[in-house]
């Protein structure tokens, strides 16, 4: 038992004392470290971000019910494709149903009673246009005849005097030609034709009396039939003046009859018309009565006017009722309408097309409302957009600097090796993630090292089936990228001042060795990446500078011979 501790404890010591005899004598045994340089190549220079994400659909949305009830139907399950509009599954609408009908009978019978006040606004309104209109007229029909009555009861006084006056003048008018035609027109017209006659008869007698002496001195032979015949005509014409006169004296004492009738006619009349006068002296009493009458007529209209237009109140009244109704037929409408969508809620249909990635609940179960003032719903579905991916990484606050939208970016993916995705920086955050509450963003940056982060989403160009959503995916921003150029590493090119300089290594051979020298050369760069530099002028290709100096920290290891020479491997641990 000793013997077997003792090799025990000497095992090691030995294995630990061969390794560093081996070492010293491959020490002593190695050739002396080469030169390093870091030489002018073409090739791609470019400044890159590189984080880890997680992926996600651009498009995911869960589908939650806006009424609470139990789950009727389920129609999908998870992995299920669905389209836009399609029926996912069914709430049991039972009690909506109930409350719908019940609502809509209450709105059609507040739109009776709607319908009522209408008709009863409308027949209020018709009934005081009526009234009013009635009102108007007859006021304007009482003040035109009180106008008639005041015009008649001012012009009544003198009318009376005047027709009284008239009616006397008339009388005595009329009796004065009364006795004008018995004292002088009738008895000079009976004289001249009684003085006519007697002219006519002695003419007659003369006219006689010539015509016998004519027809007697004919008969003798002393006279012509000439004389007899002219004799005979005066006899005639004298007989024709005397019956014309005796006619005339007959008609002159015929019209003296007359005109004096018709006189006393006129008198008679005369005075019927003074007694008509004398009586309508008291016309102006009745005018003025009728003034009084016609005034009052006139009050009792503008009252009449007064309590029809009172009716517009009335009418406002019912306007009033009209509007209530109309305001409780829209109350009861937007209960029935948000009802109705309540009860077309119950069928939960997909809001886009894609891919059910979660199935949170079964068929039977009882689900809250979305919609509710004390819960956020409980979720039934959730759908997903599988064609549009991104990536969700959160990036520090020195590189997120950098960062622009649209910029492109390198995508790996640990399920999907061999591919790299293409994509484009779809967003990013303009706050740090837990900006607003201080207690998270400590949290944050505890947990990320003190760095504040910033949340950039990257959309994956044309992804396949292989993509899904949580899966890790490193992401590689290029912020900028020059192809094909003269570069040189960047720890090799100095910053002096405004300038860039590098050390151009120089060879120079002397007694069969080579030595090398270094001279200062100032040289202008264009991109500045994370490991090369773009040389534009100074240098060209394969030309050798000093190296950068490394910062890092010290790499201790032991140095062993591969057998054969192996430079490559050699070189290798040298630049490390």
């Amino acid at each position: 038992m000793k013997r077997k501790i003792l090799l025990g404890c000497l095992l090691p010591l030995l294995i630990v004392g061969g390794l560093a005899w081996y070492g010293t004598r491959m020490f002593l045994r190695a050739d002396p470290k080469p030169e390093r340089f870091a030489t002018a190549d073409i090739g791609d220079v470019e400044i890159k971000v590189t984080e880890t994400g997680v992926i996600e659909p651009v498009r995911k949305v869960e589908v939650k019910s806006k009424v609470a009830g139990r789950i009727a139907r389920l129609l999908v399950t998870e992995g299920s494709r669905v389209q836009a509009g399609q029926l996912l599954a069914e709430i049991d609408p039972t009690e909506i149903n109930s409350q719908v009908e019940q609502i809509r009978a209450q709105w059609q019978a507040a739109r009776a009673r709607l319908e009522q006040a209408r008709r009863s606004v409308d027949y209020q309104i018709e009934q005081t246009r009526s009234a009013i209109e009635q009102g108007r007229e007859s006021v304007a029909a009482a003040e035109a005849r009180l106008r008639v009555a005041q015009e008649q009861n001012r012009a009544q006084p003198g009318l009376s005097q005047s027709e009284l006056q008239q009616a006397e003048a008339a009388l005595r008018a009329a009796e004065q030609a009364r006795d004008l035609l018995n004292e002088a027109t009738h008895p000079q017209a009976m004289v001249q034709a009684r003085s006519d006659l007697a002219d006519a008869q002695e003419s007659a007698e003369a006219a006689r009396r010539n015509l016998e002496r004519q027809k007697r001195l004919l008969e003798r032979g002393f006279a012509s039939e000439q004389a007899v015949d002219q004799a005979r005509a005066q006899v005639a014409a004298t007989a024709a003046r005397l019956e014309q006169a005796l006619s005339r004296l007959a008609l002159i004492d015929q019209q003296h009859r007359l005109e004096l009738s018709n006189a006393e006619s006129r008198i008679t009349e005369a005075r019927a018309a003074l007694e008509r006068a004398r009586a309508n002296q008291s016309q102006v009493a009745i005018r003025a009565e009728e003034v009084r009458s016609a005034r009052a007529a006139l009050q009792q209209a503008k009252a009449q006017l007064r309590a029809a237009e009172s009716g517009r109140r009335q009418d406002a009244m019912r306007r009033d009722e009209v509007a209530a109704a109309a305001a409780n037929v829209a109350q009861i409408e937007n209960q029935l309408r948000e009802f109705e969508v309540r009860q077309r809620d119950t069928t939960l249909v997909s809001p886009m097309s894609g891919v059910v990635t979660k199935r949170y609940i079964e068929q039977g179960e009882l689900v809250t409302s979305g919609v509710s003032t004390f819960s956020t719903g409980t979720p039934v579905l959730q759908v997903a957009d599988l064609s549009r991916m991104l990536v969700k990484m959160s990036v520090n606050e020195v590189d997120v600097q950098r960062i622009r939208m649209g910029l492109p970016v390198e995508i790996l993916i640990d399920g999907a090796r061999g591919t790299m995705y293409a994509g484009r920086v779809r967003k990013v955050a303009p706050a740090s993630m837990g900006a607003g509450d201080p207690a998270q963003a400590a949290q944050q940056a505890a947990g990320a090292g003190g760095v504040v982060r910033f949340a950039v989403e990257i959309e994956i160009e044309r992804p396949d089936a292989r993509v899904k959503p949580g899966m890790t995916a490193k992401c590689t921003i290029v912020i900028a990228r020059r192809k094909n150029v003269l570069r040189l590493p960047t720890d090799s090119v100095e910053r002096v001042g405004d300038k860039r300089r590098v050390q151009l290594a120089v060879a120079t051979r002397s007694d069969g060795k080579t030595t090398t020298t270094y001279s200062p050369r100032d040289v202008t760069v264009g991109l500045e990446g994370d490991s090369f530099t773009e040389i534009i002028s100074g240098l060209k290709k394969g030309d050798r500078v000093k190296p950068g100096v490394f910062t890092g920290p010290k790499r201790r290891g032991i140095e062993m011979n591969f057998g054969g020479g192996d430079e490559r491997r050699r070189e290798e641990q040298q630049q490390q």
